[in-house]
């Protein structure tokens, strides 16, 4: 896959498919790559439009770099990768950690956002995850039966065996220091009083056994800064890009054809 470098030298890894002129681009969760969404890609009709699927610093064939995780960091990222693929404006996709992420795009950006898709995602302001469960989880890096394992547990539909033993070989190779500082910003850190674009065509996608972020959560807590948010739950945990891929793609091509 070709790379593109950021300003601060790192060196990210990205894949376009398709031409057409509206850019969607995937931004994965914890412990995941690009490939997160290949399941979803294999549903989505590309007619007159472009994915672009990218591993976050520290993740996947990205640079796996001590320094630079932060919000508006991963937001400045995935704008070199827009520019790298051509992109003016995008129609971002966040999911899971990445929902947060995807959000800062319009602070950095407004006019380079068209829309914005957060598939059980993190809001803007911290989320009580606990210590003991955030050092577990980070204890887990370079293993990837055991990352698998997370992924597992947060699944309620069929998920094929091929599916998580490829989540979890691509969560093996994201690095320690990233799999605990992206933890770190969703726990403690906000950004709610930069949110500035309300009216922000925005769809928020749950799952309804989703224990994680549950739908009053999304309605009230990861909406609140955008209230003419359209919101559709899904009859999935929070896996829902592998969970549910067709019904997802369906979803992204009629919130995506509601733009036009």
């Amino acid at each position: 896959m070709p790379k593109v470098q950021t300003n601060d030298g790192i060196y990210i890894s990205y894949r376009p498919l398709g031409t057409g002129p509206t850019t969607l681009l995937f931004m994965h969760g914890w412990a995941g790559s690009g490939a997160y969404f290949d399941e979803t890609l294999s549903y989505l009709d590309l007619t007159g439009l472009r994915a672009v699927t990218f591993d976050l610093r520290g993740h996947g064939d990205s640079d796996k770099p001590d320094t630079g995780y932060s919000d508006e960091r991963f937001a400045r990222d995935a704008f070199a990768v827009a520019d790298a693929a051509g992109a003016d404006d995008v129609v971002v996709i966040g999911f899971s950690m990445s929902g947060r992420f995807a959000q800062y795009l319009s602070v950095v950006a407004r006019n380079r956002v068209r829309g914005q898709i957060l598939v059980t995602g993190c809001p803007a302001l911290p989320i009580p995850f606990p210590e003991d469960l955030r050092r577990d989880w980070v204890r887990r890096a370079g293993d990837a039966e055991r990352l698998k394992q997370v992924t597992a547990t947060y699944t309620t539909k069929p998920v094929s065996a091929a599916v998580l033993d490829r989540i979890g070989d691509d969560g093996a190779r994201a690095g320690q220091v990233a799999l605990d500082e992206t933890l770190r910003i969703c726990m403690y850190e906000s950004f709610v009083e930069k949110l500035a674009a309300p009216d922000l065509p925005t769809l928020i996608i749950g799952g309804v056994h989703d224990p994680i972020f549950a739908e009053d959560v999304l309605r009230h807590v990861v909406a609140a800064p955008f209230p003419k948010a359209r919101i559709a739950m899904l009859d999935s945990n929070h896996e829902v890009p592998i969970e549910q891929p067709r019904e997802f793609a369906a979803l992204i091509q009629a919130f995506v054809a509601g733009l036009a």
